[in-house]
């Protein structure tokens, strides 16, 4: 698409979308409009939540949310334990790049194994090892469950957490005495592995055990059903999973030398969505990162970003993205605009790479501090929204909690920070220290992440209300109408 072309989508769709704008080459951001209310059929905002259909959107072409939420890849807001919290309520979680490969692979790993309908890989043990070792293999592993098989991988036992709880106080010379097979449960329940989870639940209740072995005709475990992951399933019923009952999760790579190999390393490890992350994706070079990729690897989702204008948004999808982040400098750790004096506010940035985007689903990244902002942004034309700082300095979250002056908090980096530079300079996942554009703060304590989800669901359903909206895509369908900084003083709260 040329240039001429794509200004003048840009331009068309603005005119439309923003009722009032004086000028639609005019760069705004969402304090600038406000959501045109509509005469509205929906009764309440519980009525969007009771449609199971109502949240749905896109993170990619092929990959289905339910709800519009995704966390970022950034060291202080996503690790497996965010991923796994976002994955069930609806949303998914990036593992950010700022660590190893073998780290992030692990982090994948932990998500994958957190939920499963059957889970395909049980952990297996010899009945010659000690207690000892079982205990530390499910320490490591956080399993309360281990497949005892013989030289043949021929079950012949499991080991429980029933049977060590008192066993595993002994002391450790004792431990290293008890072997595997003096202590498993022998009697083993197991079912075939075309067995439904209907079934499997069946036979759960009937023997009162908490894991089913499957198993071939040859008696050897092909997965396992438990309880605990069946129970899950009910007790989170918009999380979101793939074929094999496990938990969404995306992972992310930077223009590292061997991306290629992180890549598949980490689809490998069952991310089901790859993020290209870097501060300019406006660039041929990550353009031809794109095209590579999806090159080698034809069935991977992959998105990328960051970008602040249509010609960008472009770019990276002629290269085959499967759907484009969207904002430089509005995140509230960066100060990429203060430093180079480049970058487009929010609103502008997200309705412009719409307009040219097709059906290349476009993710808001950065500026989402409330309610009304998380819904301008899907009105603009986003199909998700990226949040960082909103998710930060909460349980799931990483980092330590600190206080200070009875003040708990956490500490929340933009990636190209001073402090955070340093750090990677010090485990040698950087080579040099560049011009800090992003900043290091305290940020409070907010304790679990899931309320702070919820409200910013049930804000959106208020938003949808007001704008007759059912679903995310007729919510998408909803204009803007231009507003003075003095109209905006006039809704914020009064002294």
């Amino acid at each position: 698409m040329e240039d001429k072309e794509i200004r003048k989508r840009v331009v068309k769709y603005i005119r439309k979308k923003i009722a009032g704008l004086p000028n639609p080459e005019m760069a705004i951001t969402f304090a600038d409009v406000v959501i045109i209310d509509r005469s509205s059929r929906v009764g309440s905002r519980s009525d969007i939540r009771k449609d199971s259909k109502g949240l749905v959107t896109e993170l990619t072409k092929s990959i289905r949310l339910n709800i519009p939420i995704v966390s970022a890849n950034m060291a202080d807001v996503t690790e497996s334990a965010m991923a796994i919290s976002l994955a069930r309520k609806g949303g998914l979680g990036f593992i950010h790049q700022f660590m190893s490969i073998e780290k992030r692979i692990a982090q994948v790993k932990k998500v994958k194994r957190a939920d499963n309908e059957v889970i395909e890989s049980p952990y297996r043990i010899k009945p010659s090892a000690t207690l000892k070792d079982a205990l530390d293999f499910m320490a490591k592993c956080k399993t309360s469950g281990l497949l005892v098989v013989d030289d043949s991988d021929v079950i012949v036992g499991i080991l429980t957490s029933r049977d060590v709880d008192f066993k595993k106080y002994q002391p450790e010379e004792r431990l290293r005495k008890i072997l595997v097979t003096e202590v498993m449960t022998k009697k083993v329940i197991t079912a075939p592995a075309n067995i439904s989870v209907k079934e499997a639940i069946t036979i759960l209740e009937e023997h009162k055990i908490e894991k089913l072995p499957l198993v071939n005709e040859e008696n050897k475990p092909v997965g396992l059903i438990t309880a605990k992951d069946v129970v899950k399933k009910y007790q989170f019923p918009f999380a979101v999973r793939d074929r094999r009952g496990r938990l969404l999760v995306g992972a992310s790579v930077g223009l590292a030398v061997k991306f290629l190999e992180e890549v598949s390393a980490l689809t490998e490890a069952g991310a089901d969505v790859i993020l290209l992350d870097t501060a300019r994706a406006n660039a041929f070079r990550v353009a031809e990162a794109v095209a590579a990729i999806k090159k080698n690897f034809r069935n991977i989702q992959l998105i990328a970003g960051n970008v602040d204008n249509p010609e960008g948004a472009r770019l990276l999808i002629d290269a085959g993205v499967d759907a484009v982040k969207v904002g430089i400098g509005p995140g509230s750790a960066c100060k990429t605009r203060v430093e180079t004096g480049v970058g487009c506010p929010q609103l502008s940035a997200v309705t412009e790479c719409v307009a040219v985007a097709g059906e290349i689903p476009i993710i808001a990244d950065g500026g989402i501090s409330d309610g009304g902002e998380f819904a301008k942004a899907i009105v603009a034309g986003a199909k998700s929204v990226m949040l960082g700082s909103a998710l930060a300095g909460t349980d799931e979250s990483p980092g330590r909690i600190y206080s200070d002056k009875k003040e708990k908090f956490k500490i929340y980096r933009g990636s190209a920070s001073l402090d955070f530079q340093l750090d990677r300079l010090e485990d040698g996942s950087l080579d040099d220290v560049r011009a800090p554009e992003g900043e290091s703060r305290r940020i409070s304590y907010k304790g679990a992440v899931g309320p702070i989800i919820e409200t910013f669901i049930n804000n959106l359903c208020s938003s949808m209300s007001y704008a007759d909206a059912m679903t995310i895509e007729e919510l998408r369908g909803r204009k803007f109408r231009y507003q003075t900084r003095s109209g905006f003083e006039e809704g914020m709260p009064k002294k």
